[in-house]
């Protein structure tokens, strides 16, 4: 499995908006981007049924009856709720969008929704909420990674492409216990638990490291 299929396995996307047509139309182009999804039509149907335990962002439409997107993204700040907000907002909310942004929220997407445009926010956005698990900055990820032997960043080249440690040992001669043992330190040395995280981690160091930024 891909880098990228990976962390979008762990990534649950919440669409919050009272428009059918809007939750069915970002389902379907979620599910065709390969992100997993689940619609509310209300943000009182969000708080009473979301499990935000679960890793993710949420897609927050800024105009609804009843609650605003304004109010629950105060109240979700409230309850130091870890999950992203991405505001969904026609033009002539813009100024209230970027208002959001300054409470904040990830970014904004104008409606409608190109699916180049929502790829890109969520895959930015995942990455930096998984990587964010690890309580690292992109500074600090950098100068671990500086800092491994060319034994650990093999191994790591060869996690990235999926390589079991069994695999991973026969490429390299090693014992799978050796491999096991420097994919623990690799853990400890970036602070993450899983597999996924430390996925992430590189993809934050990645961009980091990319021309432009």
């Amino acid at each position: 499995m891909a880098t990228e299929d990976k962390i979008k396995s762990r990534f649950l996307v919440r669409i919050v908006d009272d428009d059918p047509g809007v939750l069915t139309g970002l389902q379907f182009l979620l599910t065709c981007l390969g992100w997993k999804s689940v619609g509310y039509s209300s943000a009182a149907e969000f708080l009473e049924k979301d499990n935000r335990d679960i890793a993710g962002v949420v897609l927050l439409d800024i105009r609804m009856p009843g609650m605003s997107g304004l109010t629950l993204q105060q109240k979700l700040i409230e309850e130091a709720c870890k999950l992203q907000i991405v505001i969904i907002t026609g033009h002539a909310d813009i100024d209230t969008a970027v208002r959001t942004l300054k409470r904040g929220a990830f970014d904004f997407l104008t409606k409608p929704v190109t699916s180049e445009k929502l790829e890109a926010v969520l895959d930015e956005c995942a990455r930096k909420y998984l990587a964010k698990e690890s309580g690292l900055s992109a500074r600090e990820l950098i100068e671990i990674f500086n800092e491994l032997s060319v034994r650990e960043k093999d191994i790591l080249n060869l996690v990235v492409k999926g390589l079991t440690s069994r695999q991973i040992a026969e490429r390299l001669g090693l014992s799978e216990r050796t491999v096991q043992g420097h994919r623990l330190n690799l853990s400890k040395k970036f602070n993450v638990h899983s597999k996924s995280e430390l996925l992430a981690c590189l993809g934050v160091i990645e961009k980091a490291l990319s021309p432009g930024n």
